[in-house]
């Protein structure tokens, strides 16, 4: 294996974790790089030659290590597109859904993937084609919403050339399994196992009583119609941003691509459930 180190080099604990890995990953005698933005926190002097480009890191690398937390992991994802090279995410943040290894278990995980002792997890890529003939793409959600106005927008959504529903509310939420913990959940979306083929349509505020979340197959086109007289905004993943005058048109398609994303053998999707978001404990037992 060939090792690709990235990360948020403005992580509090990233000198240390990152010296604790290249430490181990000689020990291990494995060939590995370190994109340059984390070159602060490493001797210079000692492995200058490791530091390299992201492109070169792609180009040359087999598993990429993901320092910081989901919001790293995400940037790294997008990043690396449709590269195909398998992401180990190591949480130096809070959560930890998606990076899910933690600093004093990672240098084990690393002799776990020297021994073939690991499994890899495809999460679905949805892309939005805008008007302008931009696309973006998201590993948890697309979000269209109001940009700059407190009034609320009127959105019609179809699937398949076919008529869902047209309301009024702050926005539209098209959510992957996988992003299905994440601002969907906190709009009132349900929670999908990451392994379904399936994505999730849920309104922000929307001024009816009468339109919940919707799941639909994702081999379907989902087609967005924002009717506005203010500032429309699309975002991908929290990070991506394209705002439009007003009225605008998105389509909604799974991409052509997924995320390969490494896990623990014997580490299931409810056990993170469980252990990340509490899933299902009782407060009354504390």
């Amino acid at each position: 294996m060939i090792y690709g180190i990235t990360g948020n080099k403005n992580k509090e604990n990233i000198a240390p974790v990152l010296d604790l890995i290249i430490s181990h990953l000689l020990e291990l005698k494995v060939e590995f790089y370190i994109e340059e933005p984390l070159k602060e926190h490493i001797n210079l002097n000692k492995f200058r030659s490791r530091i390299a480009t992201l492109n070169k890191i792609i180009e040359k690398c087999n598993i990429l290590l993901s320092l910081g937390g989901d919001g790293t992991f995400l940037n790294t994802a997008r990043l690396i597109g449709n590269s195909n090279i398998p992401i180990l995410g190591v949480n130096l943040g809070a959560l930890g859904f998606m990076a899910e290894v933690g600093p004093k278990e990672i240098n084990n995980f690393i002799s776990n993937i020297e021994k073939g002792k690991y499994k890899i997890i495809d999460f679905c890529v949805i892309s939005a084609e805008l008007e302008n003939g931009q696309f973006l793409y998201g590993i948890n959600e697309i979000v269209i919403d109001k940009s700059n106005s407190i009034r609320v927008i009127e959105v019609e959504i179809s699937y398949n050339n076919e008529n869902v529903v047209n309301f009024l509310g702050d926005g539209i939420i098209i959510s992957t399994p996988t992003g299905s913990t994440g601002y969907s959940l906190s709009a009132g979306g349900p929670i999908i196992c990451p392994y379904s083929n399936v994505l999730l349509i849920t309104p922000i505020c929307p001024h009816t009583l009468n339109f919940r979340p919707i799941v639909v197959p994702d081999d379907g086109h989902i087609l967005i119609k924002v009717i506005s007289k203010d500032k429309i905004r699309i975002t991908a993943d929290g990070h991506t941003t394209y705002i439009f005058d007003q009225k605008t048109t998105v389509k909604i398609n799974r991409a052509n691509y997924t995320i390969k994303v490494i896990k623990r053998v014997n580490k299931t999707y409810f056990q993170t459930l469980n252990n990340k978001l509490l899933w299902g404990e009782d407060i009354r037992k504390k």
